[in-house]
């Protein structure tokens, strides 16, 4: 139920974002459609947008290649480091909380419309298929947004995915702090100048993985299907 009333709210977000001039029945904007000027500026407007999505969409996976190069290049003490934030409980929480057990990263943002939901739920799917094999991993959700992910909405948040993950936030200079051990890429975008709290951030889609002292063991990005990460998984547990 509560995945889908976020999908419901996910598809109002997006069709508030449409110009009202699009939906209206006015006689004077249909004939305005008609000139042929009108079309081509339409037909270049819809191809100049085309290309600078693309460019966007390649700039950041330039970014992502960056940093999984960096990590590869670097050795795997070049990411991790200390950090304290609080959980969905209000219970205070630092980089030792949960050694013991293998853990999997994720930074996200609770507003997200579907990429982080996704990935929490394969996050949780990951955790499921990993104790078949007898390994234990603790799931760990890290907001890149403090702003509006306080206590209360990372607990109502909770409710939607695995019972066994933490939900953690923290002041901007906390969370900042987090983010930069990881190196993780997070920006606001899309903001209403008349509504502060209404934007999406953009990050870096990417799980990191730690062995049960805290060392960052590998990464798993997006395109990873759950199987091959479980094999990488398992290869670090013999």
């Amino acid at each position: 139920m509560h995945a889908m009333n976020r999908l419901l709210k996910s598809s109002i977000y997006y069709l508030q974002r449409i110009p009202r001039k699009y939906f209206s029945n006015s006689l004077d904007q249909r004939k305005h459609l008609r000139g042929p000027m009108t079309y081509l500026s339409l037909g270049l407007f819809t191809l100049v947008g085309g290309g600078l999505l693309f460019y966007y969409q390649l700039e950041k996976e330039k970014i992502t290649q960056k940093v999984a190069s960096d990590i590869t290049t670097s050795g795997k003490a070049s990411l991790g480091g200390t950090w304290t934030l609080v959980d969905q409980d209000g219970v205070p929480r630092t980089d030792d909380s949960y050694k013991g057990s293998y853990q999997l990263l994720y930074f996200g943002f609770t507003y997200c419309p579907d990429i982080c939901p996704n990935e929490l739920v394969k996050v949780g799917k990951i955790v499921d298929e990993a104790a078949k094999h007898n390994i234990k991993v603790k799931p760990i959700f890290i907001s890149v947004d403090p702003a509006r992910d306080t206590v209360r909405q990372l607990k109502e948040y909770s409710k939607d995915f695995h019972p066994s993950m933490a939900y953690l936030t923290g002041t901007r200079d906390q969370v900042a702090k987090a983010t930069r051990a990881y190196r993780v890429y997070f920006s606001k975008v899309d903001e209403n100048a008349d509504n502060n709290e209404d934007y999406l951030v953009d990050h870096s889609i990417v799980m990191y993985f730690l062995s049960p002292s805290g060392e960052f063991l590998d990464f798993f990005t997006q395109k990873m299907i759950i199987s091959d990460i479980i094999d990488k998984i398992k290869a670090y547990k013999k």
